[in-house]
């Protein structure tokens, strides 16, 4: 994965994430009855929030993934010019 790429897939999943908090004003309460559209509606706001935490959690791990790597190679360079 590219640098742009990760940024894409933030820009993405936070886009995502807002679009859900704006869809989640719009809902009926719980307590409320519901028709089945706003049964549906709620159930693919939620998968939609699902799918994007779990976006951010894996681009998350890949800068750590990343970072290590870069902090190794930094080690082994300074180690080889000791």
């Amino acid at each position: 994965m590219g640098v742009n790429t990760n940024l894409h897939n933030v820009v993405l999943a936070i886009d995502s994430l807002r679009g859900a908090q704006n869809a989640c004003m719009n809902l009926k309460p719980l307590a409320m009855e519901m028709t089945d559209q706003e049964i549906r509606q709620r159930a693919e706001v939620i998968e939609k929030v699902i799918r994007a935490r779990s976006k951010l959690q894996q681009l998350r791990d890949r800068a750590e993934i990343l970072q290590s790597a870069l902090d190794r190679f930094k080690a082994k360079r300074e180690a080889m010019r000791a």
